[in-house]
């Protein structure tokens, strides 16, 4: 079987049975950067196992991974019931050592999910407007000397800012970061242009640490909509008005009536639409 027909197979079983179907794209590194940038001191390494990640060895004030061009991670979100996206973190190193004394002093930051939209700047001090998330604000030595994966799901199409995350972009920003002037959660989400996974929080402020700090598997799933293919008048229902659809359809070729895709109108595309008739709608 090819891909195309795995593929294929696979979206009908996940309509049939009423089920969002899931798309998953993860960059592990084995094949490059694939478009993450991770500023200066930042290089792909791998380990003993043969494991292939990306690292960064710098005295700086902060880390980060972004990226504009994969386009995978990138896109409208909101076609999307849910969107999850995770990353893999291990920290060697963050603390003071490099200051002038020969002190080293354990360092805490926060990791930080970037999510970009550029339609929305201002042609000044913004470049875009984006809603920030922080996956954890305990990073350290102490706690991630070992890998471990951050996620967060959530919903694109929120109109409001959901709780917890950080709008960003907007100028009315006395009392801290805010969304840009009229835009909404969900009006960021439907063009991000860039992501980033950093440790940055807009409204911290950093000195520059030495930085050890490891990154792999970002990954992005998306859900799409549970559909229902056999409620063909799209009233939400299954009934004798969709039966009555279909046989109109099919009496006159029309695309819809091809159930099985195939380009042709038979028994084969009645018996598929009885089976998703009949599985009913999420």
């Amino acid at each position: 079987m090819n891909v195309n027909t795995a593929t294929l197979c696979t979206t009908l079983l996940a309509l049939a049975g009423g089920q969002a179907i899931a798309q998953t794209s993860t960059t592990t590194f084995d094949n490059g950067s694939e478009g993450w940038n991770g500023g200066n001191g930042t290089f792909i390494t791998s380990d003993n196992t043969g494991n292939q990640f990306m690292r960064s060895v710098d005295w700086t004030f902060g880390v980060h991974y972004t990226n504009n061009s994969l386009e995978g991670f990138l896109g409208d979100y909101t076609a999307s019931e849910s969107i999850t996206l995770s990353v893999d973190v291990r920290v060697d190193m963050l603390n003071s050592e490099n200051i002038p004394d020969g002190r080293s002093v354990p360092q805490i930051r926060s990791l930080v999910l970037d999510l970009r939209n550029t339609e929305f700047g201002n042609g000044g001090i913004f470049a875009y407007g984006a809603v920030i998330w922080v996956l954890d604000s305990q990073i350290s030595e102490a706690n991630n000397g070992e890998w471990q994966t951050f996620s967060v799901t959530f919903d694109p199409n929120s109109l409001e800012l959901p709780e917890g995350w950080i709008g960003f972009g907007g100028s009315d920003d006395a009392d801290g970061p805010v969304l840009p002037e009229g835009a909404t959660f969900a009006d960021i989400l439907s063009n991000v242009d860039e992501l980033s996974f950093n440790t940055f929080v807009p409204t911290e402020f950093y000195l520059q640490v030495f930085f050890d700090f490891s990154i792999d598997n970002f990954t992005i799933t998306r859900n799409a909509p549970a559909t229902c293919p056999a409620d063909l008048n799209g009233d939400g229902d299954l009934n004798f008005f969709d039966v009555s659809e279909f046989l109109g359809a099919f009496a006159t070729m029309d695309p819809i009536a091809d159930f099985t895709g195939d380009g042709l109108f038979n028994f084969f595309d009645v018996s598929a639409f009885l089976t998703q008739f009949s599985a009913g709608c999420p």
